[in-house]
């Protein structure tokens, strides 16, 4: 008899779960998510989206245009206290068509306060312009200084693709910081359709098309207690040769040293600022097919070491009492590259460019410049907004 009541009950008591179970899945999930998973995701997961922005416009002799306009967004994700997950994306309208390239993608793991271990797609620390003041809201002027970007004219890296290990140290009343790396090498350019570029390289690749792996790092000193004044030291190591091809056992070595001097001087009433940086690059002898033979039969070589450097000032009347003055800011910078004995329509640059800018706040810019160089003299105007 109790097994007959007892059976029921039970039937009665699975059907009433499994129709409770049905309700609570259709009617609730949205508020199970709401006040469970989302608690959880907001207290262990941090989510933000940075970036830049910026339009330029340029006039000179030959030509007055809108000539870059760009949107850089940073996504940047910390799922856990100790892991940050960063990624940026360069968007940049080129004639009638929208570029995307991916700047960097990276994961860093904090060890501690003294290491934080990051891997993927970096900015390579190879001194201190691309590293740290490259974006169009830090750097003051509307352009790059010749010999720091990936063309015929760059010096030195622009991103590595590897590991990365990175911090800083206390030495006394002063600091160090570090950072070591190993990457995928650097590709070398020997194509003859692009003859200016031949000897040159591209970084930040995904695959490693040398047989070695390349190893490199930057060195900081800062040493007052301040940390006015910083002074680094940069270098890189591997070999940039296809490893399928006569240029498997090419090498390079790279050298970098820079300045960052930075302070609120009381005699001039204002932020003083001062940046710095001299590349050099010596890649192995190698023979290149000479463009200039439609045959491509002949070879020729060079001396393929080139260098370029940077020297910028800036000043910002920041103790004024007048607020529009407060707020602009004077920069020159004088710039240079010394190209290979020997290569093929490359010659020696020097450039001066001189600035004024209006920071509307932190993050906001107007600048003015006008940039000389020989048979190459620009105006220009820039927008920049950091967000």
């Amino acid at each position: 008899m109790k097994k007959k009541i007892i059976i029921p009950l039970v039937g009665l008591l699975l059907f009433s779960i499994a129709a409770f179970s049905q309700q609570y899945n259709q009617e609730s999930i949205d508020s199970l998510i709401q006040s469970k998973v989302q608690s959880q995701v907001a207290r262990n997961s941090k989510f933000l989206i940075s970036g830049y922005t910026n339009m330029t416009a340029q006039f000179s002799k030959e030509q007055s245009s809108f000539s870059n306009v760009s949107l850089v967004p940073i996504l940047l994700w910390k799922p856990h206290k100790n892991i940050l997950v960063e990624a940026e994306l360069e968007t940049a309208l080129a004639g009638s068509e929208t570029s995307i390239e991916l700047g960097y993608a990276d994961v860093s793991f904090f060890v501690n306060k003294y290491l934080t271990i990051r891997t993927g797609k970096f900015i390579s620390p190879f001194g201190i312009f691309q590293d740290r003041l490259h974006p169009s809201w830090i750097n003051k002027l509307p352009t790059f200084p010749v010999g720091t970007g990936e063309d015929a004219l760059g010096v030195g890296p622009t991103s590595d693709v590897g590991v990365d290990f990175r911090g800083g140290v206390p030495l006394g009343s002063s600091k160090m910081n570090y950072s070591v790396f190993l990457a995928n090498g650097a590709q070398l350019i020997t194509d003859p359709a692009e003859p200016s570029k031949q000897g040159t390289f591209t970084y930040g690749n995904a695959e490693a098309i040398s047989n070695k792996l390349t190893v490199g790092g930057r060195l900081g000193l800062l040493p007052f207690s301040n940390s006015s004044l910083e002074l680094g030291v940069s270098y890189r190591n591997g070999n940039v040769g296809d490893k399928n091809s006569v240029y498997k056992n090419v090498g390079s070595q790279m050298y970098a040293l820079d300045l960052i001097y930075v302070k609120q001087l009381d005699f001039i009433k204002g932020m003083f600022d001062v940046k710095a940086q001299w590349n050099k690059v010596n890649v192995d002898k190698a023979d290149y097919i000479d463009p200039a033979d439609p045959t491509g039969n002949t070879l020729y070589t060079f001396e393929n070491k080139r260098s370029s450097f940077f020297t910028q000032l800036a000043y910002r009347p920041s103790m004024s009492q007048n607020t529009f003055l407060k707020k602009t800011e004077l920069v020159f910078r004088y710039a240079g590259f010394n190209p290979p004995d020997g290569a093929k329509d490359l010659v020696k640059i020097k450039q001066y460019t001189y600035g004024i800018n209006y920071w509307f706040n932190w993050r906001t810019a107007l600048k003015a410049a006008y940039q000389s160089q020989k048979d190459n003299n620009v105006f220009f105007l820039q927008v920049a907004v950091g967000f």
